[in-house]
């Protein structure tokens, strides 16, 4: 080979290789002159990774439901109220009974604590007992309520601790008591705000439920209560007064119409009784002018001597 074809070879040779290097080289890298971009995503993001929202702080919320219902025996459904809240893990907190009277309807009522979480499904079973007059369910949000009986508590707490801690380092016996006096007063109010901490958590935890169940039908207990003499005797004192309550309903029913008969009647009355009045004096006057006429003639009239003796 001449000297002239090895240059032109090599020549070749680093010309080949600068424009592969060129090639190879990304237009970000050092050198480039170019602004740094990343081959994939583009340009680098200019303040990092997007931050997470912040999390939503838990509502606290009390529910409570009202209901009236009619069924044909109050007591019975009571107690099916009284089982469904056990199902679900909840509690009987009180109860009261009428028995009735002959004016008024039988009733139960009660007061149901049950899990917040099964409310609707107790609802619901409460209602497939009768037949549902009124029902309502309320909520009240009392986050607000929590969230400072809580920063109350630590606060108090805080200030347990450190009177705990002056007391166990005091020296001076004054010093002492005013600790001891200053430690009563905040744990007396730090116990009073755990306690209203407990029920508030409770009606978080516990929706109350309340039902009042009414008979279908007026009516008192059943005939079959009068047993024996005394029960007799109690039954008829019942029939007494019913029988003067009922005669005191139909006097006020005859009331108005009794009222409308004496007005009436006195009408009535004082008519007649005028009408005599006006007759009476026409015929008095005749009357006596004839008394006087016979008195006037039988004075006038000779008086006749009769002999002594003489038929």
């Amino acid at each position: 080979m001449s000297h002239k074809a090895l240059v032109a070879a090599v020549a070749a040779f680093a010309f080949l290789t600068g424009c592969a290097g060129s090639a190879e080289r990304p237009s970000g890298a050092p050198g480039s002159g170019g602004a740094p971009t990343d081959a994939v995503t583009g340009p680098a993001p200019e303040f990092g990774p997007p931050q997470a929202p912040p999390p939503v702080e838990k509502r606290d919320v009390v529910k409570t439901a009202s209901m009236t219902i009619t069924v044909s025996n109050p007591s019975e459904a009571a107690d099916e109220g009284a089982v469904i809240a056990e199902r679900v893990d909840g509690r009987v907190d009180s109860r009261s009974e009428d028995a009735g009277s002959g004016t008024g309807r039988a009733m139960t009522s009660i007061v149901l604590r049950v899990p917040v979480a099964k409310l609707d499904e107790v609802v619901r079973e409460l209602k497939a007992l009768g037949t549902v007059a009124t029902a309502t369910t309320t909520a009240e949000d009392v986050t607000a309520q929590r969230v400072d009986l809580d920063a109350r508590i630590r606060a108090l707490q805080t200030s347990v601790d450190r009177l705990l801690a002056i007391m166990r380092d005091a020296r001076d016996p004054e010093a002492l008591i005013r600790a001891e006096d200053a430690l009563s007063e905040r744990q007396a109010e730090l116990d009073s705000l755990r306690a209203q901490r407990e029920t508030l958590g409770d009606q978080i935890a516990y929706s109350t439920v309340n039902v009042s169940f009414y008979a279908q039908t007026i009516g008192g207990p059943a005939p079959d209560q009068y047993n024996g003499f005394l029960g007799q005797v109690q039954r008829g004192w019942d029939a007494m007064v019913e029988v003067a309550s009922g005669a005191v309903m139909l006097f006020g029913l005859m009331l108005p119409w009794l009222g409308a008969v004496a007005i009436l009647g006195a009408v009535i009355f004082g008519t007649v009784w005028l009408a005599q009045r006006r007759k009476t004096p026409a015929a008095v006057p005749v009357a006596a002018d004839t008394a006087d006429a016979t008195d006037t003639d039988t004075a006038d009239a000779p008086q006749r001597l009769t002999p002594p003796g003489a038929p």
